[in-house]
């Protein structure tokens, strides 16, 4: 019984260590197409590591984030976002913050949720100020579910204006 814990514990810890390896956002994602419900709240905690490259030198950042999410309504959730940068140096430096807004198009917990959001804020992800949309498709399968999301972003404070996807 206690090699069986053992070995549970030992491929949770595994899988989050991939996780956050394997994550490359700035901002990472916290959230699904499900919404948290009218009236309710949610912290959610995270983090992640980039490889930025800049010429001929690399160096790791890692991200811890955090975000709080109120259900305005049983379909349209507020969040907003932010977190640290910590290089190789290990001074910690401020990354950013992003509002979002996101409603609810279909939540079916027998089949998917599909959502759309609209943000926008401050970080290096978004190039400085710029504004960001998402489209969150969950399968609601307890089993291995499929989480798929697409954010564009505009970025608003550089020297030429796109959308980068």
């Amino acid at each position: 019984m206690i090699a069986k814990r053992r070995l549970r514990s030992v491929v949770i810890v595994g899988l989050l260590v991939v996780v956050v390896l394997l994550s490359g956002c700035y901002f990472n994602v916290f959230q699904t197409a499900r919404t948290v419900g009218a009236g309710k709240v949610a912290i959610s905690l995270g983090s992640g590591v980039v490889n930025l490259v800049i010429g001929e030198s690399s160096s790791l950042i890692f991200t811890p984030q955090a975000r709080l999410t109120v259900g305005l309504s049983d379909s349209v959730d507020l969040g907003v976002q932010s977190g640290l940068m910590i290089g190789s140096s290990g001074e910690p430096s401020f990354l950013g913050a992003i509002g979002d807004i996101k409603l609810a198009l279909m939540q079916d917990p027998e089949t998917f949720s599909i959502a759309l959001g609209i943000g926008g804020g401050y970080s290096p992800g978004l190039l400085g100020w710029g504004m960001e949309g998402s489209v969150y498709l969950d399968s609601n399968i307890a089993f291995l579910p499929i989480y798929v999301v697409y954010r564009p972003i505009l970025p608003l404070s550089g020297t030429t204006l796109g959308v980068i996807h």
